[in-house]
């Protein structure tokens, strides 16, 4: 399930933001699209103009509340009137993402019991990156269970002591009855502070398990980021055509 809402902060409108010809949201559903043992492909919005787009490239869309405060409040709605298992939050700002990344998260939840809730992460490899406030960093333990997630640079002296920094993906399987856990809960001071929804499970001592992939994900978070996006899109293309021809 994909949330998307068109009142943005940083970047208003971001879901149909064009890349290449075509909206965000588009080469999100796309991905999406790819995920081996996904049943079911939803847009999760309140907003008009989102779910006009979504039809129109023939995805499939169901208008929510307007009251949400969070995308996983917004597909905890929906959730409510599926029958499945797991599902699978895929933030509507990462249109660049290996599906297999995907698949090992809910393999995550069919080995692991214990296990409420899969996200993903992958090193960072540049001071710029782990200094952004725009990009999520998470610490884990060494059974691969986050610790901690912050927009500030930590581990502090990472990449300079040998310390590991990993960004977080903004990518979420989950049970379905934790998902129904987690959007009765309170919202919480480190989910305010640092305005970021998964401390809120943590908080409330929710299990969240950590996978690591080796594809870098791109994720758009403010306008200037669709330049990037695109620039990895092209790149890509020409690597697989050229592989083609070889």
């Amino acid at each position: 399930m994909l949330p998307a809402r068109f009142g943005s902060t940083r970047f208003p409108g971001k879901p149909l933001a064009t890349i290449l010809g075509k909206p965000l949201i588009e080469w999100v559903y796309q991905g999406a699209s790819r995920v081996r043992g996904a049943s079911r492909v939803l847009v999760a919005t309140d907003d008009a103009r989102i779910a006009t787009a979504v039809r129109l490239f023939g995805g499939e869309v169901v208008m929510t509340r307007n009251a949400h405060q969070t995308g996983t409040d917004r597909v905890a709605e929906v959730a409510k009137t599926l029958r499945a298992d797991v599902v699978v939050n895929l933030q509507g700002d990462e249109p660049i993402f290996d599906p297999a990344m995907v698949e090992e998260m809910v393999a995550v939840l069919a080995r692991d019991p214990e296990v409420e809730i899969a996200t993903a992460c992958h090193p960072i490899q540049d001071t710029e990156s782990l200094q952004s406030p725009h990009v999520v960093k998470v610490v884990v333990d060494q059974r691969r269970r986050a610790m901690y997630f912050s927009r500030a640079p930590i581990p502090s002296g990472a990449l300079f002591d040998g310390a590991k920094a990993y960004r977080h993906v903004g990518v979420y399987a989950y049970r379905r009855e934790a998902l129904a856990k987690f959007a009765k809960l309170p919202r919480t001071p480190l989910e305010i502070a640092e305005r970021l929804e998964q401390l809120r499970a943590l908080e409330h001592g929710m299990t969240i398990a950590v996978v690591e992939t080796r594809h870098a994900t791109v994720g758009v978070d403010v306008p200037a980021d669709i330049k990037t996006v695109e620039r990895f899109v092209e790149e890509s293309l020409d690597s697989t055509h050229g592989s083609r021809t070889t």
